[in-house]
């Protein structure tokens, strides 16, 4: 009996291959015949090399022309006929909403759409949004609520949300938290020049390592910075992400140019292995609006780095307040400021809570036991035994 065929889609390839490369390695190891769905960009070529063959798909992450959109799933609906998985895999919003109309009409019964996180249009708060919320809430039901459909979320708060707003069922949602750590290659034993949490250097090693939107809390955190600039304090502010272009409230051109023209702060672009960044930082900040489970915060802590972040979805899932690291309100300057000075002053604290934060990630967020839950689902609905289960990994 041949293998299942599965595909997983995604908007970009680079998604695929920096989000779910272990994925796409566990369900091959497991017999099935997985391929990508991704417009084709640097990063296919790095998916083919591992063996996997990305079909492309012409859609574009922000384009809101009827025309383009229409040809987008028009597309998809060509890909799923000619290829006739036995399962589609949906991450992103397009490819949730394009892909399970273009599974009904290819007469593909097996859909999973992984909510990756709740936009605009479900979390805020304007006229627009409301009347944007109106608007869209049948399309999304039309995906969320398929009878063909199960639908993975990262984070419980986003699973409640949709639930209540009737965007889909809780019989058919599942939580799967994130994409899952290798704690194997984030482990700071295996990297010689791993500072111990705690100790300090100086001046003191600030790292945000996140693409440079607004909604990751970059402007709160420049905020603190310049606090503690004023009153002196030696610090070096770390920024591992770049301007993401397709994306409306990413940092402008000359706003970069102001960061990059600052002495006190590195800007490091994007940093495709993250682990000698977090190996040579002090502290780790992210003051996200929200999540869907935050995979900078699980590599931090999996390197054992004393972390502050927002008391929001999918940031206060992987850190417990006051245990593996330190929480703040969101849009809340003054309180990341406080929250630096209590860590510098009480290194003591700040291993305290590396160290759990890496005891969390091993017992909850490793990719082994992330992936092991997907793969359970996959057998559910394919009604076929896995062939073998993936190896946990180490525990340090």
């Amino acid at each position: 009996m041949p293998s299942p065929k599965v595909l997983l889609v995604a908007n970009t390839s680079w998604y695929l291959h920096n989000f779910r490369l272990p994925l796409l390695k566990d369900l091959r190891a497991a017999g099935y015949q997985v391929e990508g769905v991704a417009p084709h960009d640097s990063y296919t070529a790095l998916l083919e090399a591992e063996g996997f063959t990305v079909h492309p798909w012409l859609v574009a992450r922000r384009s809101v022309n009827p025309l383009a959109e229409a040809h987008a799933l028009v597309d998809l609906l060509r890909i799923y006929r000619r290829e006739q998985p036995a399962l589609v895999h949906h991450f992103t919003i397009k490819a949730c909403l394009y892909g399970t109309i273009a599974a009904k009409g290819a007469r593909i019964y097996r859909v999973i759409n992984a909510v990756t996180g709740l936009g605009h249009v479900f979390l805020g708060t304007r006229k627009r949004n409301h009347l944007m919320r109106s608007a869209l809430k049948p399309i999304y039901q039309a995906a969320f609520k398929a009878r063909r459909a199960t639908v993975v979320f990262q984070n419980a708060a986003d699973q409640e949300k949709l639930v209540q707003l009737g965007i889909t069922n809780a019989e058919r949602a599942e939580l799967i938290r994130g994409s899952g750590v290798d704690i194997t290659h984030f482990n700071p034993a295996a990297l010689a020049n791993a500072a111990a949490p705690g100790a300090f250097h100086g001046p003191l090693q600030l790292l945000f390592p996140s693409r440079l939107i607004r909604e990751k809390g970059v402007k709160e955190l420049l905020e603190a910075c310049q606090r503690l600039w004023a009153d002196a304090i030696p610090l070096q502010l770390l920024v591992a992400g770049a301007i993401d272009a397709g994306n409306r409230s990413a940092l402008t051109p000359d706003e970069l140019g102001t960061l990059q023209a600052d002495p006190r702060i590195r800007c490091l672009g994007h940093v495709d292995d993250m682990r000698a960044v977090y190996a040579a930082c002090d502290l780790v900040v992210l003051p996200s609006w929200r999540e869907g489970l935050s995979r900078a915060l699980n590599e931090a802590a999996a390197m054992e780095r004393p972390i502050i972040t927002t008391d929001v979805p999918g940031c206060r899932d992987v850190i417990d307040h006051g245990r593996s690291g330190l929480l703040v309100a969101i849009h809340d300057a003054r309180g990341i400021e406080l929250a630096i000075r209590l860590l510098l002053e009480n290194p003591d604290l700040a291993s305290r809570l590396g160290k759990e934060a890496r005891r969390k990630v091993v017992a909850v967020f490793q990719v082994s036991l992330v992936n092991q839950s997907t793969l359970e689902i996959y057998g559910r609905l394919l009604g076929t035994p896995l062939d073998r289960k993936p190896i946990l990994q180490g525990m340090f």
